[in-house]
């Protein structure tokens, strides 16, 4: 039978004691953030219809018949509706959370830096969404077009689509990021300039990968989703040129 020091017991008494408020602060903020989750996810469930039709109404898909492959699709888009409407809900309030979690370890100027950053960072993630939405609309349009002219038919599965709708907005999303970890890296001087200057030839090859992999997998889709973000990267190293 084992015995427990008296030593290792005070220290990890201590340790705790001196922890527990903290995790008990972690506690109340997790939730905090899952009754926002749920409270948004039960709207979005609800409302999930008038959502999806706005969505729809949005990318003006004429000529263009949208089918449900299976009878439960219903009840699978309002949870995913839900879902997504939860998350988009607390992103802001996860946000906060984070900018109070990383303030005592950060410098006064550092902790400004960030805070000044934050607004751009949504900016930008919201046009990168926005964009991304907008190239599925283009090809969209372009391709249903040339369908029609050949009097041939369009049929697509609704979850298909809003899946991948979802999954260009959000990866264009944090690809418009790109501004902002660059400037983090070179105002904190993590990196220096002259490592990006240098390696430019990968940067460009890593955004081109991506964007190979990102639907539509097109050429007219491939050259937009590789040139904004080249565009990007240029633009960072311009705006952070003094350093």
């Amino acid at each position: 039978m084992s015995t427990r020091n008296p030593i290792q017991a005070s220290s990890t008494d201590v340790a705790v004691t001196r922890f527990l408020p903290y995790l008990v602060e972690i506690q109340r903020k997790l939730y905090v953030l899952l009754a926002v989750i749920f409270a948004s996810g039960v709207l979005g469930f609800i409302y999930y219809q008038r959502i999806l039709s706005f969505v729809l109404k949005f990318f003006n898909l004429k000529g263009i018949t949208i089918v449900l492959t299976s009878p439960y699709q219903f009840l699978d888009l309002a949870v995913n509706t839900g879902i997504a409407t939860g998350v988009i809900t607390a992103f802001p309030l996860i946000i906060i959370y984070a900018l109070r979690f990383l303030k005592p370890a950060l410098k006064p100027k550092e902790y400004r830096l960030l805070l000044r950053l934050v607004p751009v960072s949504l900016l930008l993630f919201v046009t990168g969404f926005a964009f991304g939405a907008w190239v599925m609309q283009f090809v969209i349009n372009l391709y249903s077009q040339a369908a029609i002219d050949f009097n041939i038919g369009n049929i697509w599965d609704i979850s298909h689509f809003f899946a991948q709708v979802i999954i260009v907005g959000l990866c264009l999303g944090l690809v418009f990021q790109l501004p902002v970890v660059m400037t983090l890296l070179l105002r904190l001087k993590i990196v220096k300039r002259e490592v990006f200057t240098s390696k430019r030839r990968y940067a460009y090859t890593a955004i081109l990968v991506l964007a190979v992999l990102l639907p539509p997998n097109d050429i007219i889709s491939l050259s937009i989703l590789t040139t904004v973000p080249l565009l990007l990267f240029e633009i960072a190293l311009l705006f952070n040129q003094s350093i």
